[in-house]
């Protein structure tokens, strides 16, 4: 299981914080539409864990670590639909490094959310 960030030591995220919270590229507008797109695709879990579960789904993907999977899934959803659909198209250009940055921190941030999302679906 990976660590999380609740299981850091308060100097070990404080480093983090600092490393990550120093390098702030994103314009505020875009801060929030990738909050929002993260809350949405948090939003599908239940029903992607409920697709792959299915029979016809379950035989063809051969799924070895399914909250991985899922969690995988989520996040390049979230990296694919920002950085390609919602960046290029309504920015006009792709993502600087910085920017790239700033939405890996933002992912990371909220991992255990979206983990905990994925372990609470999975339960069902």
């Amino acid at each position: 299981m990976q660590p999380t960030y609740a299981q850091f030591t308060p100097d070990v995220i404080a480093f983090i914080e600092l490393v990550l919270l120093t390098n702030v590229a994103l314009k505020e507008k875009d801060r929030t539409v990738l909050k929002t797109m993260i809350d949405e695709e948090i939003v599908k879990i239940p029903g992607i864990i409920a697709n792959l579960r299915l029979p016809e789904f379950s035989g063809i993907f051969q799924i070895k670590d399914e909250s991985e999977y899922v969690y995988g899934y989520t996040h390049g959803s979230i990296v694919g639909k920002f950085e390609t659909y919602y960046f290029v198209v309504h920015s006009g250009k792709k993502p600087s490094g910085g920017e790239i940055d700033e939405i890996a921190q933002t992912l990371f941030k909220r991992s255990t959310e979206i983990r905990d999302a994925i372990f609470r679906a999975a339960g069902q």
